[in-house]
């Protein structure tokens, strides 16, 4: 049976981040958020005019549903990794299938004809996928995608990780076996060990609820292989602190993209840099680029940030994948 437990030297185990019944991010973040200033209008604005406006992604972005299948297919009995754009990941274990902040569908919004539309479709859909475990971050549209869990057949079956309070939306789609946790809680189930971690971020789904569900990292261990998955965050003092307690990792899924402009996004979302300081603090031994090239969020261009990853010093690996795309789960 699947428990629960603490991470020892928990720096919240007093609750800090719980704040009249909303969340806030863990102190050591050098920026201040100013999403609900008045330099947030411009941005506004622009997203207006042409935040769903097409783009020309650049030759092998994106591989086409039969690449996409045929590559998913050829790597059946290995460890392997699929990237199908945003944060979302389809991660094989040996034994173990797990998938990360589903956002398969047409747009990352409450309205079918309104708001950020994907602009690189998903090769690959929910239902060419069979995962044992669903790890969802936090509850914003383009990471807790309900249009697309719909789909999901055996959803008695299948265990949804989340964190605090994100648990009654996929309660309600039909989901049993749901767990939310706090920071720095360890699950361990059979053989797999999964811990939720701190991240620089914020959710809400609505108007209304803003930060009333939690929002956090993970940390995904199975047949000696050990993920962590950042979900959607900032930079932090944090990081370190993570990297002291529960790392190192073989890999991390890194947040590079919709990070501009700087004095409004800094505090919630980690340009291509500071993605890799995420890395390098938590001790991982290469790192995968995600959040970028799929939805405009922010102004940035749509393929500056997996440039600047590439090309931004880094004492570990680093790499960038298509949507699509699935390679071998640890870099030989």
């Amino acid at each position: 049976m699947a428990r629960i437990t603490e991470v020892s030297g928990n720096p919240f185990a007093d609750l800090w981040h719980h704040q009249n019944g909303r969340f806030r991010s863990p102190p050591g973040c050098p920026w201040v958020d100013r999403r609900h200033s008045a330099q947030m209008l411009p941005v506004l604005a622009q997203l207006a005019i042409s935040g769903n406006k097409p783009f020309q992604f650049p030759s092998g972005h994106y591989l086409s549903r039969q690449s996409s299948l045929q590559m998913l297919d050829s790597t059946t009995d290995e460890p392997s990794i699929s990237w199908l754009g945003q944060a979302c990941f389809y991660i094989r274990f040996k034994g173990l299938r797990v998938l990360t902040d589903p956002f398969l569908s047409e747009r990352a919004s409450p309205l079918r004809f309104g708001g950020p539309r994907r602009l690189v479709p998903a090769p690959i859909g929910i239902k060419d996928l069979a995962p044992d475990v669903i790890v969802i971050s936090h509850n914003h549209y383009d990471h807790l995608d309900t249009n697309a869990l719909s789909y999901i057949v055996d959803k008695a079956n299948i265990t949804v990780i989340t964190t605090l309070k994100t648990g009654r939306l996929l309660r309600k789609l039909g989901f049993k076996r749901v767990i939310e946790m706090d920071w720095y809680q360890q699950l361990v189930d059979g053989g797999s060990q999964y811990q939720c971690l701190p991240a620089y971020h914020f959710s809400g789904r609505n108007l209304m609820d803003e930060n009333r569900a939690l929002w956090g990292s993970f940390s995904i261990e199975h047949n000696g292989v050990k993920v962590f998955f950042a979900g959607d965050t900032g930079y932090g003092a944090e990081f370190l602190r993570i990297g002291r307690l529960t790392g190192p990792y073989d890999i991390a899924l890194v947040p590079i993209g919709a990070y501009s402009p700087r004095s409004v996004f800094a505090a919630v979302h980690a340009d291509p840099e500071e993605a890799i300081k995420i890395g390098e603090d938590i001790g991982a031994r290469h790192l995968i680029g995600m959040h970028w090239g799929t939805v405009r969020l922010t102004t940035e261009s749509m393929v500056e940030p997996a440039e600047r990853f590439l090309a931004a010093q880094s004492r570990v690996g680093k790499s960038i994948m298509a949507i699509g795309e699935t390679r071998p789960l640890v870099p030989r």
